[in-house]
């Protein structure tokens, strides 16, 4: 009796897959974008008891995203310590040091692109299951583990994305702005 023996396809730098990682990391960052029109240099440092203002999310979206960068793909930091320290890990931000809000979107765009043009063009089927050689932050608390290999940390940054975006949502309606989500 012969059996037949079927091999999964080879992920190559444009395969469907990569691409439908990439339009997944897309959905969560489209949404932040989407929830910060509108905002300016004012509003977007307000925020209502109870919420953290647009700045805040978006130092903590770039920050998460350079961490992933920086431990899963080898690359240097896009932002600063200081930067970092001030919105990493629910940080008490020190808002007088934030950069305006298109500095602020800038970097988070930047560090977005940094893993989406890695897992369009550079992302393989070994990668998944790959563990950082550096432990990830312990102030991470219960996703410290989670984050070690790159498949569960780059589904955990694509879903950081859309928890905070509804945040976002919330904020705008509590600032009295429309929500579009």
């Amino acid at each position: 009796m012969t059996t037949a023996t079927t091999t999964a396809p080879e992920l190559t730098a444009t395969s469907e897959v990569n691409v439908h990682l990439a339009q997944a990391l897309d959905v969560g960052y489209e949404l932040v974008l989407m929830l910060t029109e509108g905002f300016d240099d004012t509003t977007a440092f307000e925020a209502p008891e109870g919420h953290m203002p647009l700045a805040w999310f978006l130092g903590h979206l770039a920050c998460a995203k350079d961490y992933f960068s920086t431990i899963h793909q080898g690359c240097e930091k896009a932002v600063t310590e200081e930067f970092s320290d001030n919105f990493a890990d629910g940080a008490d931000t020190n808002f007088t040091i934030v950069p305006p809000l298109d500095e602020m979107i800038r970097i988070f765009k930047e560090t977005h692109q940094r893993i989406r043009d890695f897992v369009l063009l550079e992302l393989t089927p070994e990668d998944f299951s790959r563990k950082t050689p550096v432990f990830p932050d312990e102030n991470m608390g219960e996703y410290a583990e989670r984050f070690r290999t790159l498949g569960q940390a780059l589904a955990l940054t694509q879903m950081h994305d859309s928890f905070h975006a509804g945040q976002m949502a919330k904020l705008r309606l509590a600032l009295g702005m429309e929500s579009p989500v």
